[in-house]
């Protein structure tokens, strides 16, 4: 559903304890407002429209945008998930506010504590605060916020979290300043309490979780007929993190699923029909939040059929949602908040409740059937028909980091310096020096170990500054050998196509 028909959606609707319209910008009442929201079951602020429901618009949407986002974060304490975004309809810039209900109230704005009843926001009783504190007392033996006594900073991937506080830094999502803070970060996103990691820590940044927690694992099968078939073509089992799982799948997707492709004939620039890779990386990162962790028996089952894709989740909706409302604008429940909100940090999540639609689009947009979604046996499955594998000759590849995790780099070596000559030879680029040549093998063997990691974390691994990076990086995007993906905040490199598979074919020969 695009952005247009989900704010007329908004507006069929009137003010209630979840929405309220503000003709203009005003900071405090609409801080209150969000508060509110908070202390309760979530809800949306939707600016530049009348209490009528006609719409006056905002003028510098994109400029207050920015300006919202970190003063709601900066204001409201604790830190909660707030997302504020730019919207169109009937021509007029609008901004819309969203946040789920708060995992950790009550929340406060300029000392006071906000409640909603019906559609105006109060000052909570004594009755209403201590309710929430009560409930927020339940919620502290929530799987997620249960700790693990054996598990110390030093089982945490550094890097990962870095990486997850430089990107809250830039969208403004993050009070902490200065990424080196890893135990104050932790401390502030619940994730390490009275000395002691708790569950969704591990979860999102161990670097080895199954020593801790052995449900944590997702399990990818392709199989060769129906699925009682038990016969595989590729059955592999991914242990790592939630970030390191959901790199390394969707790079096995990026290398295995048919795609259509055509190559413009000088820049090997690449045009893709029939792969909805946001849709899938949108189902796979919806799979992983909303998992129920708290059973042994917990899984994440990804298979491949001949004529579709499963991606299946243990754990049932909500008893707020049902099936239908997920192919509508609907506000998000999320199973595990604490998680929910690192990937709304690392800016994995933009809009709440938009990954279903998301999905919906992109594979409309693709010409693709719409993919569809069931529950049964305590399991949520997401189903994309027509979504299959390419058989290789040389067998299915886990994803284009193979061969150079242990340090093989002579794939890399011939990759770049066939790319080079080509370049050369066909007038794109001058010649280089060889210790060019080194470096931009350096930067490719980043990109293909850790698909969709940015300029600065290509920086922070071959040590130069970030303009000398961003050159290596252009060059390698002139000649084809990478791709950028994503819009500008949260886009990230990757292997381009041509290269995955020169990659691939390196590896089956070994």
């Amino acid at each position: 559903m695009k952005s247009e028909l989900i704010i007329k959606d908004i507006l069929t609707k009137g003010e209630s304890s979840m929405l309220e319209f503000k003709e203009s910008i005003n900071k405090d009442a609409i801080a209150r407002t969000v508060c509110g929201f908070l202390n309760g079951s979530g809800g949306q602020v939707l600016i530049g429209v009348k209490d009528d429901k006609s719409i006056v618009g905002v003028k510098n949407a994109k400029e207050q945008v920015d300006f919202l986002s970190r003063f709601l974060v900066n204001v409201i304490v604790p830190a909660a998930p707030i997302m504020v975004s730019a919207e169109e309809a009937n021509g007029c810039d609008l901004i819309l506010i969203e946040v789920y209900s708060g995992s950790r109230q009550p929340y406060i704005y300029s000392g006071s504590i906000y409640f909603r009843k019906d559609s105006r926001t109060i000052k909570a009783t004594s009755d209403e605060i201590s309710k929430l504190i009560h409930d927020r007392q339940i919620s502290e033996t929530h799987w997620e916020r249960q700790t693990s006594p054996n598990a110390e900073i030093s089982d945490l991937d550094e890097a990962e979290i870095r990486a997850t506080i430089r990107e809250s830094i830039k969208m403004g999502r993050s009070t902490i300043e200065n990424e080196n803070e890893i135990e104050k970060f932790l401390i502030s996103q619940n994730l390490y309490e009275n000395g002691h990691l708790t569950n969704a820590a591990l979860i999102l940044f161990a670097k080895e979780p199954l020593k801790f927690l052995p449900q944590a694992s997702v399990r990818l099968s392709v199989f060769q007929g129906s699925k009682i078939s038990n016969e595989f073509l590729y059955d592999s089992v991914f242990s790592g993190s939630l970030f390191s799982n959901i790199n390394k799948i969707t790079s096995f997707f990026d290398v295995n699923i048919a795609t259509l492709s055509k190559f413009n004939d000088n820049s090997w620039k690449r045009s893709d029909a029939g792969f909805p890779r946001l849709a899938l990386r949108e189902g796979l990162l919806n799979a992983l939040i909303h998992r129920d962790y708290s059973s042994f028996s917990s899984s994440v089952l990804i298979g491949f059929y001949a004529d579709r894709l499963e991606i299946s989740n243990y754990g049932t909706l909500p008893d707020e949602l049902k099936l239908a409302d997920l192919k509508v604008n609907h506000l998000s429940l999320p199973r595990n908040p604490d998680i929910a909100q690192v990937c709304f940090l690392r800016g994995w999540i933009e809009k709440i409740g938009r990954g279903t639609l998301k999905i919906l689009d992109d594979t409309k947009d693709k010409g693709l059937s719409a993919p569809s979604w069931h529950t049964r046996g305590g399991a949520t499955t997401l189903v994309f028909p027509g979504i299959t594998v390419t058989r290789h000759a040389g067998g299915l590849s886990e994803g284009v980091n193979e061969g150079v995790s242990e340090g093989d780099t002579d794939g890399v070596r011939a990759i770049v310096k066939e790319y080079l000559n080509e370049g050369v030879n066909e007038g794109l680029i001058e010649g280089v020096t060889k210790g060019i040549q080194l470096e931009l093998e350096r930067v490719l063997t980043v990109i293909i170990d850790k698909p969709g990691v940015n300029a600065s974390e290509v920086t922070e691994k071959i040590g130069k500054s970030l303009a000398t990076t961003e050159r290596y990086i252009s060059l390698l995007r002139q000649l084809g050998t990478i791709e950028r993906k994503g819009v500008a905040r949260t886009s990230g490199y990757y292997p381009s196509i041509r290269t995955a598979e020169k990659i691939k074919g390196t590896t089956s020969k070994k």
